[in-house]
C-alpha cells in the first residue's frame, strides 16, 4: 500500500467587481456561463461537464477537463449543501487527477454589495494529497480573474 501524507490547511481569497451582486450570482450559478469561466478558461479541455439543473441544495455537478498541453485527466465533483441566493454558496468537492485523489474540499463563496458593484469572499477548508495548498489559492485566484472577463470587466 502506498502511503500519501495528506495537508490540511485553509485558505481565503477575495476580489470586487464592478457587476451588482445579481449579475455576479448569475455568472457564478448559470451552467453556460460557468462552464465558459471555471472550465473552459485559458484554453483548459473539456472532456465533460454535467452542471445541475439549478443550483440547490443536494444538487451535483461533474466536469472531466485537462490543462492545457498536459495529457492527464482531473475530475471534479461538487455537492452543493446551502445556497442562499445572491448571498451565500456552500459547496463540498473532490477532485482527482489522472484518476488518484488530488483533494476534499468545502467552500464558502459569500456574495456582498460593494458600492453599486460586488465583493467576493471564498473560504476553503480541504485536505490536499499533492500538499500544493498555494497553488490551488492561485488557482482559485486566476479564476476570479476569468470570472472577470466573463463579466467583461477585464
Amino acid at each position: 500500500m502506498t502511503e500519501s501524507r495528506i495537508h490540511h490547511a485553509s485558505f481565503s481569497v477575495e476580489r470586487g467587481y464592478r457587476s451588482p451582486r445579481e449579475r455576479v450570482w448569475a455568472a457564478f450559478t448559470d451552467a453556460a456561463s460557468r462552464r465558459r469561466w471555471l472550465v473552459e478558461s485559458d484554453g483548459w479541455t473539456v472532456h465533460a461537464y454535467d452542471p445541475p439543473r439549478e443550483v440547490k441544495p443536494g444538487a451535483v455537478e461533474t466536469s472531466r477537463f485537462s490543462p492545457p498541453g498536459a495529457d492527464i485527466e482531473i475530475t471534479n465533483d461538487t455537492t452543493y449543501l446551502d445556497v442562499e441566493p445572491a448571498a451565500r454558496l456552500i459547496f463540498a468537492y473532490a477532485m482527482t487527477m489522472g484518476g488518484a485523489p488530488l483533494s476534499s474540499s468545502l467552500s464558502t463563496v459569500e456574495f456582498f454589495d460593494e458600492g453599486a458593484g460586488t465583493r467576493l469572499v471564498l473560504t476553503e477548508q480541504g485536505a490536499y494529497h499533492d500538499g500544493n495548498v498555494a497553488g490551488r489559492e492561485e488557482g482559485t485566484r486566476e479564476l476570479f480573474e476569468a470570472l472577470a472577463k466573463e463579466l467583461a470587466e477585464a
